[in-house]
Parts: structure tokens; C-alpha cells; sequence
């Protein structure tokens, strides 16, 4: 690209038109016309050093001027798994019943365990409220072992599968909600009741 054509984009960018700018600069559009057409290098001085005054910018700069380039978007496309999404889980009834599929999410594999089969849960309830609202979806990874301390779901008893923080005290599992509801209190089960951790929970996202 000449530097004549990046001056023409200067001026065009800063006045509107090459004739705006000549107005603005006090030069007659043809002279600023004839500069752009037989080149910058053959013009009077005079008139190149009002031309670059109008752009703010200094004779010797003229030759590294550069029409500013297109900025290529630098937003990569993550490959995304898409993933169910459960209102509940039941005792007794598979995960992805009909009756408790609601949707599904796209979340990026790069994320998720490979090797592992997630789901969504939709909370219900604020038992969780300090890390989960009301109708947010928790990624649960199926099946995958739950540290002292970290979030799972969990169902006990025969009840529907719950998000709580597992702690373990020998052959104790305590539930451990994250409520600023006072009235939600630790669970704890021993070795008489019927326990069991679906899976680890790994993220979580709004449902719009």
C-alpha cells in the first residue's frame, strides 16, 4: 500500500473526506488531490508540513505511516460436550428419566475428565446458597470419588440425590451444607443408613 493511500485514510478517518480535511487545514482540495495523485515526495514542503500538522503527525514520521490493520479476532473455539441436565435424581429410577431430563449444557471439554460421564443437576432450594442459588446447574462428574471435603451429590436413606460438602469421620459421612439459612444443618450417617455419593460435583453454570 503506498503512503499515499494511508495519508487518504488518515485524512479520510480524522475529517470525514479528503475535501473536509483540506478545508480544515486551509489547503485547496485540488492541491491536497494532486498531492495524494502524484505523490507526497513532489509536493511543496509547505504544504506537506500542513498536511501532517492536520494528522498530528511529523514530516519524518510520513514513512512509517500505515493504514491500521484489520485486528484478527484472537477468540479460540473450545470444543464443547454436551451435557444433560436433571431436575432430580430418584432412588430407583435412572438418572436421564424422562420424566427428570430438563434440558442440556454445553460446557468445554477442556474442563472435563475424558475418561469420565458428567451431568447436570438443577438446585433446588438454598441449602447451598453461599456457593449455589436456586436453579443453577451443578457439572457432576458420575461415579468419581469425593475427597474429605469436597462438593458431591449424594443420595441417602431412598431420598432424592443431594449437592452438599462431604466430610468423613470414620465410618461417618457428614453432609455439610453452605447456607445463610440457619435453619440447614449438618447431616450425619453412619454405617445404618444407606449412602450413596452419585458423583463429584466440578462446576457450575446459570440456566437462563
Amino acid at each position: 500500500m503506498t503512503k499515499e493511500k494511508d495519508l487518504k485514510y488518515l485524512m479520510e478517518k480524522k475529517s470525514g473526506s479528503v475535501k473536509a480535511f483540506s478545508t480544515e487545514i486551509g489547503l485547496a482540495y485540488t492541491t491536497v488531490r494532486s498531492i495524494l495523485e502524484r505523490g507526497i515526495f513532489n509536493a511543496k514542503v509547505e504544504n506537506v508540513i500542513k498536511i501532517c500538522n492536520g494528522l498530528n503527525i511529523r514530516p519524518e514520521d510520513i514513512m512509517d505511516i500505515k493504514k491500521p490493520e484489520p485486528i484478527e479476532s484472537s477468540i479460540e473455539t473450545l470444543p464443547v460436550k454436551k451435557i444433560p441436565v436433571v431436575s432430580k435424581i430418584s432412588a430407583g429410577l435412572p438418572i436421564y428419566s424422562e420424566e427428570n431430563l430438563v434440558d442440556y449444557i454445553y460446557f468445554a471439554t477442556n474442563k472435563l475428565n475424558s475418561d469420565k460421564e458428567e451431568f447436570g443437576l438443577k438446585v433446588s432450594g438454598d441449602s447451598m446458597d453461599k456457593i449455589f442459588q436456586d436453579g443453577d446447574i451443578v457439572v457432576v462428574e458420575k461415579d468419581s470419588i469425593v475427597e474429605n471435603g469436597q462438593l458431591g451429590v449424594v443420595m441417602f436413606n431412598g431420598y432424592n440425590a443431594t449437592v452438599k460438602r462431604i466430610r468423613y469421620n470414620k465410618n461417618q459421612i457428614i453432609l455439610i451444607p453452605e447456607s445463610n439459612n440457619p435453619e440447614h444443618l449438618p447431616q450425619v450417617y453412619g454405617e445404618d443408613n444407606e449412602v450413596k455419593i452419585i458423583g463429584r460435583v466440578v462446576a457450575s453454570q446459570k440456566l437462563f
